[in-house]
Protein backbone atom coordinates (compact mmCIF):
# COMPACT_ATOMS: atom_id res chain seq x y z
CA UNK A 1 0.00 0.00 0.00
CA UNK A 2 3.21 2.22 0.20
CA UNK A 3 3.50 3.02 -3.72
CA UNK A 4 0.07 4.79 -3.29
CA UNK A 5 1.06 7.01 -0.78
CA UNK A 6 2.89 9.20 -3.55
CA UNK A 7 0.19 9.41 -5.65
CA UNK A 8 -1.80 12.29 -4.62
CA UNK A 9 2.08 14.11 -4.38
CA UNK A 10 2.53 12.88 -8.33
CA UNK A 11 -0.88 14.13 -9.23
CA UNK A 12 -0.66 17.63 -7.43
CA UNK A 13 2.57 18.47 -8.85
CA UNK A 14 1.86 16.93 -12.30
CA UNK A 15 -0.73 19.54 -12.66
CA UNK A 16 1.04 22.25 -12.09
CA UNK A 17 3.97 21.17 -14.09
CA UNK A 18 0.52 21.47 -16.99
CA UNK A 19 -0.36 24.75 -16.13
CA UNK A 20 3.02 26.52 -16.45
CA UNK A 21 1.87 28.92 -18.90
CA UNK A 22 3.41 27.80 -22.56
CA UNK A 23 0.98 27.88 -25.23
CA UNK A 24 1.09 27.37 -28.97
CA UNK A 25 1.60 30.58 -31.36
CA UNK A 26 -2.11 29.62 -32.19
CA UNK A 27 -3.32 30.55 -29.31
CA UNK A 28 -1.57 33.22 -27.82
CA UNK A 29 -4.43 36.13 -28.26
CA UNK A 30 -7.85 35.72 -27.55
CA UNK A 31 -10.63 35.12 -29.91
CA UNK A 32 -12.24 37.70 -31.43
CA UNK A 33 -15.74 38.44 -30.51
CA UNK A 34 -16.52 41.42 -32.80
CA UNK A 35 -17.25 41.79 -35.97
CA UNK A 36 -15.24 40.93 -39.14
CA UNK A 37 -14.89 43.35 -41.93
CA UNK A 38 -15.89 42.31 -45.53
CA UNK A 39 -12.47 40.56 -46.56
CA UNK A 40 -14.20 38.63 -49.66
CA UNK A 41 -14.69 41.47 -52.20
CA UNK A 42 -17.89 39.01 -53.05
CA UNK A 43 -19.10 38.76 -49.88
CA UNK A 44 -21.85 41.45 -48.35
CA UNK A 45 -21.72 43.73 -45.86
CA UNK A 46 -25.02 43.79 -44.53
CA UNK A 47 -23.77 45.34 -40.64
CA UNK A 48 -22.43 48.35 -42.59
CA UNK A 49 -26.42 48.62 -43.71
CA UNK A 50 -27.62 48.88 -40.12
CA UNK A 51 -29.85 52.23 -39.37
CA UNK A 52 -30.08 53.36 -43.00
CA UNK A 53 -32.99 54.16 -45.13
CA UNK A 54 -34.17 52.40 -48.01
CA UNK A 55 -32.60 55.44 -50.39
CA UNK A 56 -28.78 54.51 -49.16
CA UNK A 57 -29.62 50.90 -49.14
CA UNK A 58 -30.51 51.24 -53.03
CA UNK A 59 -26.78 53.32 -53.25
CA UNK A 60 -24.95 50.49 -51.29
CA UNK A 61 -26.84 47.37 -53.11
CA UNK A 62 -27.45 49.09 -56.44
CA UNK A 63 -31.09 48.87 -58.38
CA UNK A 64 -34.03 47.25 -57.19
CA UNK A 65 -35.46 44.10 -59.44
CA UNK A 66 -38.87 46.11 -58.90
CA UNK A 67 -39.74 48.21 -61.93
CA UNK A 68 -41.76 51.49 -61.77
CA UNK A 69 -44.78 50.20 -63.69
CA UNK A 70 -45.06 46.42 -62.15
CA UNK A 71 -47.91 46.23 -59.91
CA UNK A 72 -46.12 45.82 -56.74
CA UNK A 73 -43.39 48.15 -57.66
CA UNK A 74 -40.58 50.15 -56.39
CA UNK A 75 -42.32 52.90 -54.31
CA UNK A 76 -46.40 51.76 -53.62
CA UNK A 77 -48.77 54.34 -55.80
CA UNK A 78 -51.24 56.50 -54.68
CA UNK A 79 -53.78 54.17 -54.25
CA UNK A 80 -51.31 51.55 -52.34
CA UNK A 81 -50.27 54.20 -49.81
CA UNK A 82 -53.43 55.05 -49.25
CA UNK A 83 -54.55 51.42 -48.27
CA UNK A 84 -51.58 50.70 -46.81
CA UNK A 85 -49.91 53.29 -45.16
CA UNK A 86 -46.50 52.94 -47.07
CA UNK A 87 -45.76 49.85 -44.14
CA UNK A 88 -44.10 46.78 -44.86
CA UNK A 89 -43.22 47.55 -48.74
CA UNK A 90 -40.20 45.75 -50.26
CA UNK A 91 -37.45 46.27 -52.56
CA UNK A 92 -35.28 43.09 -53.96
CA UNK A 93 -32.23 42.91 -54.98
CA UNK A 94 -29.28 40.70 -56.14
CA UNK A 95 -25.47 41.79 -54.92
CA UNK A 96 -22.51 39.35 -55.43
CA UNK A 97 -25.01 36.32 -56.12
CA UNK A 98 -26.81 36.99 -53.40
CA UNK A 99 -30.58 38.41 -52.58
CA UNK A 100 -31.53 40.35 -50.59
CA UNK A 101 -35.29 41.17 -49.57
CA UNK A 102 -35.61 44.60 -48.09
CA UNK A 103 -38.61 45.53 -46.00
CA UNK A 104 -38.80 49.19 -45.21
CA UNK A 105 -41.88 51.93 -44.63
CA UNK A 106 -42.63 53.75 -47.68
CA UNK A 107 -43.61 57.05 -46.02
CA UNK A 108 -40.70 57.01 -43.18
CA UNK A 109 -37.99 55.66 -45.44
CA UNK A 110 -36.80 53.50 -42.82
CA UNK A 111 -35.65 50.06 -43.30
CA UNK A 112 -37.44 47.81 -41.06
CA UNK A 113 -35.48 44.56 -41.89
CA UNK A 114 -33.67 42.65 -44.37
CA UNK A 115 -33.43 38.97 -45.66
CA UNK A 116 -30.59 36.85 -47.17
CA UNK A 117 -32.23 34.06 -49.18
CA UNK A 118 -30.53 30.93 -49.01
CA UNK A 119 -30.73 26.93 -47.33
CA UNK A 120 -27.68 26.94 -45.41
CA UNK A 121 -27.50 29.28 -42.72
CA UNK A 122 -23.65 28.94 -41.93
CA UNK A 123 -22.98 30.17 -45.69
CA UNK A 124 -25.21 33.04 -45.04
CA UNK A 125 -23.85 33.89 -41.91
CA UNK A 126 -20.33 34.60 -43.99
CA UNK A 127 -22.03 35.89 -47.11
CA UNK A 128 -23.84 38.29 -45.47
CA UNK A 129 -20.79 38.95 -42.61
CA UNK A 130 -23.20 38.71 -40.00
CA UNK A 131 -22.93 37.58 -36.31
CA UNK A 132 -24.97 36.16 -33.95
CA UNK A 133 -23.42 38.06 -30.81
CA UNK A 134 -23.70 41.75 -32.42
CA UNK A 135 -24.83 44.75 -30.74
CA UNK A 136 -26.27 46.72 -33.12
CA UNK A 137 -28.36 43.77 -34.73
CA UNK A 138 -30.25 40.77 -34.65
CA UNK A 139 -29.79 37.40 -36.92
CA UNK A 140 -33.27 35.24 -37.30
CA UNK A 141 -33.62 32.70 -39.11
CA UNK A 142 -36.32 32.18 -41.56
CA UNK A 143 -38.34 28.85 -41.77
CA UNK A 144 -38.90 27.16 -45.09
CA UNK A 145 -42.74 26.95 -44.89
CA UNK A 146 -42.49 23.89 -47.11
CA UNK A 147 -39.49 21.94 -44.98
CA UNK A 148 -40.25 22.89 -41.45
CA UNK A 149 -36.76 21.52 -40.65
CA UNK A 150 -34.94 23.88 -43.38
CA UNK A 151 -34.65 27.75 -43.81
CA UNK A 152 -35.04 30.18 -46.43
CA UNK A 153 -32.92 32.69 -45.10
CA UNK A 154 -31.78 34.74 -42.42
CA UNK A 155 -33.20 38.11 -41.23
CA UNK A 156 -31.35 40.65 -39.96
CA UNK A 157 -32.95 43.25 -37.55
CA UNK A 158 -31.81 46.76 -36.48
CA UNK A 159 -31.71 46.59 -32.43
CA UNK A 160 -32.19 50.56 -32.77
Amino acid sequence: MRPFRYLPLVLLLSGFAACTGSQNASENSAPKVGQGTAANPSQLDLPSLVGKNIDQVRRALGTPQEGKDEPIGLEPTAAQMKSTKGADWINTFEKNGSTIVVTFNAKSRKVLDMVLIGSDEDELMRRGNLVMTAPEYIVLPVPDPKRPAAISGVRMVSRR
